[in-house]
């Protein structure tokens, strides 16, 4: 560990000595590691400094950390690239849908608790926990946080029935605690509403949206262009300050220029944006 410590300062004592301070900060690779390395040190000083705390896992686990570098490899890979920037931009296309999912889940996480708040116990005081001990499924699995007794329990519930896992299990305990099957009608609702109606609109929305944006991007981004002086690489405009469109400016040096929508669920093609500007 104090090897690794040390390699990890050696590395950031020689990238501050060539690069200067204040390059070396411009990178956000350079800072996360520089956040790391001070968090390394910190944790070797607080476990080996006399104390009654000694447990040295701490430092192996925020050296582990650090294998998040790794996901640089993916960012250099064009098709990562492609896809984080697609999900990125149909995200606000699925927020609406996301909304009204999030809404009908809490309307039955309330009406659950309404219904069948308080069902799942382990109080030895309620005639309900000796009920719940023939469920040998549900209590074999320990699924106590499995109810519906508060909010955040109701959600976890939920979650499990929109990801189908083990909702059979989970229904069990409550067969047992309400003596009959028509608590089934709650899950089963929940499941042709959620899981079959609004999950399949979320997929094909986002589907739809990729394939969309796709053909988006690669229109915009698929090729380099010059307009006059400028040329627009990407959704940028490189340009010589010395003459734009057509006026001498007096300003030496070159430049770039990148429009942005404030909104990020405005759609902006801002290689037509640069046509337009630097085309006049």
């Amino acid at each position: 560990d104090m090897l690794f410590t040390a390699l990890y300062v050696l590395e950031v004592i020689l990238k501050v000595t060539i690069n200067g301070w204040k390059k070396y900060t411009e990178s956000a690779r350079n800072v996360f590691d520089f956040f790391i390395t001070c968090m390394t040190i910190l944790a070797s000083l607080y476990v080996y400094y006399p104390n009654a705390y000694n447990d040295k896992h701490l430092i192996r686990f925020i050296v582990m950390t650090r294998v998040l570098r790794l996901t640089r490899l993916l960012f250099s890979i064009k098709s990562f690239r492609l896809l984080g920037a697609i999900t990125l931009d149909i995200l606000p296309a699925s927020r609406d849908i996301f909304v009204v999912l999030l809404f009908v889940a809490y309307f039955f996480a309330t009406l659950g608790q309404l219904l069948y708040g308080g069902n799942i116990t382990r109080d030895p005081t309620n005639p309900l926990s000796y009920a719940l001990l023939g469920a040998t499924d549900f209590t074999g699995n320990a699924y106590w946080p499995n109810n519906l007794n508060d909010m955040f329990s109701s959600m976890n519930v939920l979650f499990n029935l929109l990801v189908v896992n083990n909702w059979t299990e989970c229904i069990e305990g409550f067969e047992y605690t309400t003596g009959g099957k028509t608590v089934r009608f709650f899950f089963l609702f929940f499941h042709l509403i959620c899981v079959t109606v609004i999950s399949n609109v979320i997929t094909s929305v986002v589907i739809n949206s990729f394939f969309q944006q796709l053909e988006v991007i690669e229109q915009r981004y698929g090729h380099n262009e010059r307009v006059g002086h400028t040329s627009i690489r990407g959704s940028r405009a490189f340009f010589a300050a010395n003459e734009l469109t057509g006026t001498k400016t007096g300003v030496q040096g070159k430049y770039s220029a990148h429009i942005r929508a404030v909104n990020f669920d405005v759609d902006v093609d801002e290689r037509a944006v640069m046509r337009r500007v630097f085309g006049r």
